[in-house]
């Protein structure tokens, strides 16, 4: 679960984020109900360790697929949000919060974050709900 926390800490600590969505909605896995919105689920989709011929070693390269979702209210929802204008600009918000880079993030070895697909937009008219989603491929190191 790595990338997963590698992607949480880059999104928490991203001011952009959190001066529209506080660091306590920012959530691994998925959000419990009744969760006020907008918030962000991030969850992994795939994690592939990488077999070397040293493979008795302790640590291991993996590499995660990891969704980001985010969630807005409609304007017509209780309590109003900004519906898919605002999606879709959280979207571009937390792609420049997760970078492609390497580096040492919340005490984890990371090789490489990159930033995968995006999409679908959805819309749950009987609910108000917005969202989209992007996955990024965390590269990490570890047991």
């Amino acid at each position: 679960m790595s990338g997963v926390a590698v992607i949480r800490f880059l999104l928490a600590n991203a001011t952009a984020v959190t001066a529209i969505i506080p660091a306590s909605r920012i959530m691994a896995g998925d959000l419990p109900l009744n969760t006020v919105l907008p918030a962000i689920s991030i969850t992994q989709i795939s994690s592939v360790p990488t077999n070397f011929i040293r493979a008795q070693e302790a640590n291991k390269m993996h590499s995660d697929r990891v969704q980001v979702s985010a969630l807005f209210k409609g304007p017509e929802g209780s309590p109003p949000g900004t519906g898919y204008p605002g999606v879709r600009a959280m979207m571009k918000i937390i792609l420049a919060a997760c970078p492609n880079q390497r580096g040492t993030v919340n005490s984890v070895v990371v090789d490489s974050v990159m930033a995968d697909m995006e999409g679908p937009d959805l819309q749950d008219a009987d609910t108000a709900l917005y969202s989209c989603s992007r996955d990024f491929i965390v590269k990490w190191i570890g047991a």
